[in-house]
């Protein structure tokens, strides 16, 4: 089932661009250094992803439990709660995708197939970076919506 996911999330996340884009995805990281061999690079880019979705799902998760103690604060309706688990699941989906940025990836049952598993390990890397990057970006947009939302919330509620 994972596997089938991430075939569409790569689907997704390569939907339009051309094989030459695909295929030289790995020279693009190599841009601040251009001599080393290609598992530093690729380790290092794995490691930096890693670092970053972890930091990112640190926020997400921080805001999934204030979006948990403010709900009883700021909602009095069915409505006002449904807004705040509205965005409470929204976070849950950017914290699972930063989970599938640090997912174990066995490139080495692969190996019999050198061209193979770069492929693979290529077609990783394009999924975790650009998942990252969607996972950003998301994270922001409803970070701005909180900001927005919640004192909305709490002005409006009849009772205050």
């Amino acid at each position: 089932m994972i596997q089938a996911m991430d075939r569409l999330l790569y689907g997704a996340v390569t939907r339009g661009w051309p094989r030459p884009r695909i295929e030289g995805y790995i020279d693009v990281l190599k841009v601040d250094d251009p001599e080393s061999a290609l598992p530093n690079v690729v380790s290092r880019t794995f490691q930096l992803i890693d670092t970053k979705a972890s930091g990112l799902l640190t926020h997400t998760s921080m805001m999934i439990a204030a979006l948990g103690v403010a709900g009883h604060l700021v909602a009095d309706s069915y409505l006002e709660d449904g807004v705040i688990v509205v965005e409470i699941m929204l976070y849950l989906l950017v914290a699972m995708a930063c989970l599938r940025c640090m997912a174990i990836f066995n490139e080495h049952s692969l190996a019999s197939d050198p061209s193979a598993a770069a492929n693979a390990v290529r077609d990783e890397l394009i999924l975790r970076r650009e998942l990252y990057a969607l996972c950003s970006r998301a994270t922001i947009c409803l970070t701005m919506l909180i900001f927005f939302s919640l004192p909305l919330l709490y002005l409006y509620t009849p009772s205050r």
